[in-house]
């Protein structure tokens, strides 16, 4: 007998703790920085909560989606256009913090780069499981990369270094797993190994971010800072953590405290039990969509749902081992968990089409 799956319970279990972490660290790392600043301490919470509410509003409407259009070729193709169109769109929006990443809009400001990967992974899981016979063929993979690299290249001009790793580390999962022989990965690692060099090496800045990730203590009062900063915040926890609400890092010690360095100020206020919990829930969220991929059905959906999880779970793993000092510092944000509008529609967007997936699996039953 054939069936129809329900939606998957423990991955929905595992997005509402994450999703509801967020909501108590949001406040505790901006309370008093919104009441100084804004005369409300409640100021980041309301606006997180606004997002949360647009990004639940996406995730109930794709989860009960009864066709996946997200499997659509034109739906595809049409969101990638829109997506290639914004990345564009941001060298005309003015700079902020240095770069181009944001479009504003009646006050509030969008990160078209968060949504890039999801439009990347539609794209490759349609070329790879669709169109792509041999995967293998190189000269055909290489034309129907093409899009692809016009998108990293868009957010590496922004510049958006965290971004297009991931989004590359992206291409990298999918094409192993659509079967890429592993001859041609050693020629990707020859052909990027120089041009990472070059790119850092042409910003000065991220050079000196490199230098301070390996010599930290050169770079102590600068650009090692946060990784210290961060260091000390996930050290003073302990076992059990200083208790919710009572970090001190997050007192001008620690930048962004609130988005990039989020899982420092879990490590401090919630301990190393909390710390390991984080880490706990996205490998849970690893394991069940991994399963989920396993029973869909068909390549297309299986590379999708594959690199959806991927893309969660290593946008968690960077930003944890930032944290720790285990990785250059980066605006990676912790998906589900970090304030950010953006960050967070994104990460409900994917899961809710991981949702969506499991709601239509088909588990076969052979001896009734």
């Amino acid at each position: 007998m054939v069936k129809d799956s329900k939606i998957d319970k423990p991955l929905l279990a595992v997005i509402g703790l994450l999703t509801f972490l967020g909501l108590i660290m949001v406040y505790s790392t901006t309370m008093i920085l919104a009441k100084e600043k804004y005369g409300d301490s409640f100021f980041y919470l309301k606006k997180h909560l606004l997002f949360l509410g647009i990004g639940l509003i996406f995730f109930l409407i794709i989860a009960l989606l009864k066709y996946p259009l997200y499997l659509n070729q034109k739906f595809v193709f049409i969101t990638f256009a829109i997506i290639t169109a914004a990345l564009v769109l941001v060298f005309f929006s003015g700079k902020m913090n240095n770069s181009y990443r944001w479009i504003r809009f009646m006050g509030f400001s969008a990160q078209p780069s968060e949504f890039a990967r999801i439009a990347v992974v539609l794209y490759l899981s349609y070329i790879l499981g669709k169109k792509l016979d041999d995967v293998n063929n190189i000269r055909k993979l290489s034309f129907y990369l093409i899009p692809f690299f016009i998108v990293e290249i868009l957010i590496l001009k922004e510049p958006d270094i965290g971004n297009f790793l991931l989004i590359f580390m992206m291409l990298i999962v999918l094409l192993f797993v659509s079967g890429l022989k592993i001859r041609y990965f050693f020629s990707i690692a020859v052909f990027m190994a120089p041009v990472l060099y070059l790119v850092v090496k042409m910003n000065p800045e991220k050079m000196k971010r490199v230098l301070a990730f390996l010599h930290p203590e050169d770079y102590i009062s600068t650009f090692s800072f946060q990784a210290t900063q961060s260091i000390y915040a996930i050290g003073s926890g302990g076992i059990f953590g200083q208790g919710l609400g009572n970090s001190t890092q997050k007192l001008y010690f620690l930048p962004y405290p609130y988005s990039d360095f989020i899982f420092s100020i879990i490590g401090e206020e919630l301990g190393l039990l909390g710390a390991l919990s984080v880490v706990s829930l996205f490998f849970i969220f690893l394991l069940r969509g991994l399963n989920i991929a396993k029973l869909s059905g068909n390549k297309q959906t299986y590379l999708l749902v594959v690199g959806l999880t991927f893309l969660v779970v290593m946008q968690a793993m960077i930003h944890i081992s930032v944290a720790l000092g285990l990785f250059p510092t980066k605006g990676i944000t912790l998906p589900f968990i970090s304030n950010g509008g953006s960050s967070l529609i994104s990460s409900l967007i994917t899961a809710g089409i991981i949702v969506n997936v499991s709601r239509h699996r088909r588990t076969v039953f052979v001896n009734d």
